[in-house]
């Protein structure tokens, strides 16, 4: 999947990983905060307008989201 649909396909899942993070009692302010980044990266990682690779693979590998809702774009091969 390219990365420009990674993203729109997580812009329908936002909210799901939004629950995901609120049953485990986290936000999005608390992850930020966690990694060491600027609050909007992960609201706008989450809401499918960036592709922040550090943010994603916290998601899954942190806390748990599950990968399906994260819709990680594939790394770009070396040129």
């Amino acid at each position: 999947m390219k990365p420009l649909e990674c993203r729109a396909m997580r812009h329908k899942m936002r909210f799901r990983i939004r629950e995901h993070l609120d049953n485990n009692g986290l936000n999005m302010l608390a992850v930020s905060e966690e990694l060491g980044v600027n609050k909007n990266l992960v609201v706008d990682t989450i809401a499918g307008q960036r592709n922040n690779r550090r943010v994603l693979e916290a998601l899954r590998d942190r806390y748990g989201v599950p990968e399906d809702l994260l819709f990680i774009p594939r790394k770009r091969k070396a040129a």
